[in-house]
């Protein structure tokens, strides 16, 4: 029966006169696993064109090789890089909400007033203690210039006579601070300060090397570059200025 087939012809011949061969007949649907595999499709695997139904093509397609590729080929659904939409466009877990970026930055702000209040509080402290020693002070100021327009006489310790360091000695000694006699001796007593931090009662001193060693006068700085001085023999007790004859040396009296 089956030697009526011609191989490679694509139809089936029979002897003439015969009946169709009910073997043969079907042998003629491998043709259509010859056509490509791009151009089967989910309508075509449906139904075939005698109207056979599709488990009966798909059996005979997996008897001889698979004719069915279109599910592998087709994607079921697109991808992130495969036509999906980009990440920019799309929602996704690590791109964040709107309102994730804004909330780190408050905490931020929270040290700055800590930092700045200890500094307050000292500048405060520094600021009374500085009060406190100019008031301390007046006394021994207000007794130097009562003695203004007194002579001036080397060695001279009042009560209306003075050189320079005796008319310091005896004033701050109004306020209980004992400094020594010579002008020298008073700034090694003195804290150093610069001129910048001068305030009214601290001392004033004129040295010839820039050193306590090389000091040879003194004077009372009033505030506002001036200052009261008994200056040499022939002048008074008198109120002088930086612009006349400017210090180098400056000294703080420590209070009791």
């Amino acid at each position: 029966m089956g030697a009526a087939v011609i191989a490679g012809s694509g139809t089936a011949a029979a002897a003439p006169g015969d009946p169709p061969d009910p073997v043969a007949a079907p042998a003629a649907a491998p043709a259509a696993p010859e056509a490509p595999a791009e151009a089967s499709t989910d309508a075509d695997a449906g139904a075939d064109e005698d109207g056979v139904a599709e488990e009966a093509s798909g059996a005979g397609g997996e008897e001889e090789g698979g004719a069915l590729p279109a599910k592998p080929e087709t994607p079921a659904s697109p991808g992130a890089g495969e036509g999906g939409l980009p990440e920019s466009d799309g929602t996704r877990a690590d791109s964040g909400g709107p309102g994730d970026t804004a909330v780190p930055a408050e905490p931020a702000a929270l040290p700055a007033p800590e930092a700045e209040t200890p500094a307050a509080g000292a500048d405060a402290m520094a600021a009374m203690d500085s009060a406190a020693v100019a008031k301390g002070l007046e006394a021994a100021v207000a007794y130097a210039l009562a003695h203004i327009g007194d002579a001036y006489a080397l060695g001279g310790t009042g009560p209306h006579r003075w050189d320079c360091s005796g008319l310091v000695q005896v004033a701050y000694r109004r306020v209980g601070v004992r400094l020594p006699r010579i002008a020298a001796d008073q700034y090694r007593a003195t804290a150093r300060i610069p001129r910048t931090s001068l305030r009214r009662g601290d001392l004033v001193f004129w040295s010839r090397n820039g050193r306590a060693s090389g000091v040879h006068h003194v004077a009372i700085y009033l505030g506002g570059s001036r200052y009261l001085e008994a200056a040499r023999p022939g002048t008074k007790v008198r109120i002088s200025t930086f612009a006349r004859y400017k210090p180098n040396l400056y000294g703080r009296v420590r209070l009791p």
